[in-house]
């Protein structure tokens, strides 16, 4: 056997690049003589599968997927759907990210690529899983940078401040709640900033976010400034060329958000004009769920009692249809809306009707 001396001094030569190939047997004394292992010493542990080198065909597939797992989750939401979404992220995205491609087909895949994580994003964020939801928007805002399409950057932003929105929602602390308001507002500022330079239909999604984030505050004026921005913007759609992740949010999502923003100020008439006018082009089960319960506080802010419980018992129907820890939660938001009135006997029927979809979700 050699001695120790001159497996060191092989080993400074294999160092050097002196010697190319070390022989199994060798390579274990190596790591034996040097208190190290193997992989350690040799740097060749477990090795990534070859990149696949993406084409046209496989941003369409993806599209393809991404649409389909979007109208799944819309309808029914859930864990199987969150989990197939993921598993296609990390196992057939993101490693065409890591291969050679055509200069612009890589921004369009990084692009989509960006589209896709945000939206799994959501999924999470939707579940309550607020950590992952977080970890993906880091993820993705790498993404935005590399398709070099300032629009993906700017929706990046707005989902970061709706991450800070829904904290505020959560939280019972007052001063913890200010904080993650004043978070959203700079989040959403940004985004708005950065969706000037948008098309028109995409500048007014991108700025909602803003209009909600100042609604928060209680600030009507500013609140009602942004709102004016945004339809504005709206008005002058079709004058150019929009994203084409741009068709899931057109007048609907803009009424809705609308209409939140009027709940939050405590402006109940409006609210109800917004949610009613959004839920004649909303169909998909979850987004009408957010909508009704939306447009039941806004009813009860009116003080139209009769009103809201039927919106209400509309949206606890349609929860157990869906899978989704936001929904749950808005329910509870409509229960607190209507607690002055909680000895009416329509209040009082519904808080029975929603009692088992509540403990179901776990709250």
């Amino acid at each position: 056997m050699p001695t120790e001396r001159s497996i060191t001094r092989y080993v400074e030569r294999w160092e050097d690049g002196q010697v190319r190939r070390i022989t199994e047997r060798y390579r274990i004394l190596y790591a034996q003589a040097l208190s190290m292992s193997q992989e350690e010493l040799f740097g060749d542990g477990p090795q990534l599968p070859p990149s696949p080198r993406p084409t046209e065909g496989d941003v369409e597939a993806v599209r393809m997927m991404l649409t389909a797992l979007m109208a799944a989750d819309r309808r029914f939401g859930g864990h199987r759907i969150r989990r197939q979404a993921n598993d296609y992220l990390t196992d057939v995205v993101e490693p065409m990210l890591r291969g050679q491609a055509p200069e612009s087909l890589k921004r369009r895949l990084f692009g989509l690529a960006t589209e896709f994580t945000l939206r799994v994003s959501a999924m999470h964020l939707d579940a309550d899983q607020l950590d992952r939801a977080m970890s993906l928007l880091g993820r993705a805002s790498s993404m935005a940078a590399e398709s070099a399409d300032t629009t993906l950057t700017a929706w990046v932003l707005s989902r970061r401040g709706e991450h800070e929105m829904h904290q505020a929602a959560l939280t019972s602390r007052p001063n913890r709640r200010a904080t993650f308001i004043q978070q959203a507002l700079a989040y959403t500022e940004g985004a708005a900033g950065v969706a000037r330079s948008a098309p028109p239909l995409g500048r007014a999604f991108l700025t909602t976010k803003h209009a909600l984030a100042w609604s928060l505050t209680g600030d009507r004026a500013r609140t009602q400034r942004v709102l004016g921005t945004i339809w504005a913007a709206y008005e002058r759609s079709g004058t150019a060329e929009e994203p084409e992740w741009m068709d899931a949010y057109g007048y609907g999502h803009l009424r809705h958000e609308e209409a939140r923003c009027y709940v939050n100020l405590g402006m109940g008439r409006q609210a109800v004009q917004a949610a009613e006018e959004c839920l004649t082009v909303r169909t998909a089960a979850r987004p009408r769920a957010f909508t009704l319960g939306v447009l039941a506080i806004g009813h009860a802010q009116a003080l139209e009692i009769e009103a809201a419980c039927a919106a209400a018992h509309q949206l606890v129907d349609l929860a157990p249809k869906v899978s989704s820890r936001r929904v749950c939660i808005r329910i509870g938001e409509v229960l607190d809306a209507l607690t002055p009135y909680e000895d009416t006997p329509a209040v009082i029927e519904l808080r029975e009707a929603a009692q088992p979809v509540l403990q179901g979700c776990g709250l």
